[in-house]
């Protein structure tokens, strides 16, 4: 079989957790005897062509960005220009014509898309008239407007939409990494007549065979990720301040952003509270493995919840807001979530952890173990196996594991 993923970019241009999730399912699929290619932008002009390469054994073709600058440039840009950009992504004539000529080309027997920025959505307008079905994952909120973080007029994103809204008519199957993030879009009108399904993203990494040592003393809490306003981290910096240091000895937080002048002056005198800044992915799994538990203290609709499969695989419960799709990763949402915004919600997280006996954390550590093993990539390449084979009327094979299999509950 052969299968087209499209993504806005692609390995070794990495700027979030979308190319790393696009690049896990590529490569999961190439190995299980698919022939996988990948389309993605490239950083060169339209005058220096279409750029082929290989990576880790799978076929990358990097189209021209054809647009006023390539997505991996937009960190320094201005919001206008940005949704300037995300404009002419809605129709590009140039880069739709690079897409079918590489379609034309290759002849998969079906795309997978990703996110589509850079690429835009008449890609779908495309495959249609190629008679290529298509299935489509959503992994962000870039369907619904140009900008997220951005104060943008209703009427516009209406409009941003429109051909987003007849294009996505033409997809057979549309995938959301969690249930959140597929009714939101539904509910917006997308992919009305599509099939529809969850499938969570895979998190590679090892994970730890047996428990770690509770400690039944004061804690050592982890927080990690970007240090922006929306990631709340300063609600857990002023929880932490309300609570002893009998119960909380020390908070690392790891990461790097906009907002940590402000959080480190807000921890005034507190020595409790470690800046490591951003540090390589194997130094970032050593302390989630080394605290006692993880906060994801996020305020705005977090499409899935990287970080909490993470601190699952190394066996470090996790305590998150109730937003975007964390209930759908975090394990024993009963217990485990708390109000977005809310210091006193967090700080009473962190007593509830801290009172539970030797016994229940235990059993609490042996949970996240068990959980992450539906973060697999065999339950990733199994799920999607399935949804291909409905789509193309035949029957893909593939082992089904139990993780795979505990999956049908979410989409029941």
């Amino acid at each position: 079989m052969r299968v087209v993923i499209m993504n806005s970019l692609y390995s070794p241009d990495i700027i979030g957790g979308a190319e790393i999730s696009t690049q896990i399912l590529a490569e999961t699929l190439s190995k299980r005897g698919m022939e996988v290619s990948v389309v993605t932008v490239g950083a060169q002009s339209r005058s220096a062509g279409v750029i082929q390469d290989t990576v880790n054994g799978v076929d990358v073709i990097r189209l021209p960005h054809n647009n006023l600058y390539w997505l991996g440039d937009s960190k320094n840009k201005g919001s206008l220009s940005k949704v300037a950009r995300r404009l002419i992504d809605i129709y590009n004539p140039l880069q739709i014509e690079e897409v079918r000529r590489v379609l034309r080309t290759i002849k998969p027997d079906l795309i997978h898309t990703q996110n589509l920025s850079g690429l835009g959505t008449g890609v779908w307008k495309v495959a249609s008239e190629l008679n290529i079905p298509v299935v489509h994952t959503l992994r962000d909120y870039s369907l619904l407007s140009p900008m997220s973080t951005t104060n943008i007029h209703p009427m516009i994103k209406g409009l941003y939409k429109q051909l987003p809204m007849k294009f996505s008519r033409g997809v057979s199957a549309v995938i959301g990494i969690s249930s959140h993030i597929l009714n939101k879009h539904v509910q917006s009108g997308l992919f009305a007549p599509s099939n529809k399904y969850v499938i969570p993203n895979a998190v590679d990494g090892d994970i730890r065979v047996t428990p770690k040592e509770v400690n039944t003393g004061s804690l050592v809490i982890g927080c990690f990720g970007r240090l922006e306003s929306e990631k709340g981290v300063q609600y857990l910096v002023e929880a932490v301040k309300k609570l002893p240091r009998d119960m909380v000895q020390k908070v690392y937080i790891c990461g790097e952003g906009g907002m940590k002048e402000q959080l480190v002056k807000d921890c005034g005198g507190d020595d409790r509270f470690v800046f490591t800044g951003k540090v390589p992915p194997a130094e970032a799994r050593r302390l989630m493995g080394e605290v006692d538990i993880s906060i994801v203290p996020s305020t705005w609709d977090e499409p899935f919840g990287r970080v909490i499969i993470e601190s699952y695989q190394v066996g470090t419960p996790v305590f998150a807001s109730t937003v975007g799709g964390i209930p759908d990763v975090v394990t024993k949402p009963e217990d485990c979530l708390f109000k977005p915004g809310d210091a006193d919600a967090i700080a009473h997280s962190i007593r509830s952890y801290f009172g539970k006996t030797k016994e229940q954390k235990e059993e609490l550590h042996a949970l996240c173990l068990q959980h992450c093993q539906l973060f697999t990539t065999s339950a990733l390449a199994a799920r999607h196996m399935e949804v291909y084979s409905l789509i193309l009327g035949t029957v893909l094979e593939s082992p089904r594991t139990e993780a795979a299999q505990t999956m049908d509950a979410i989409n029941a």
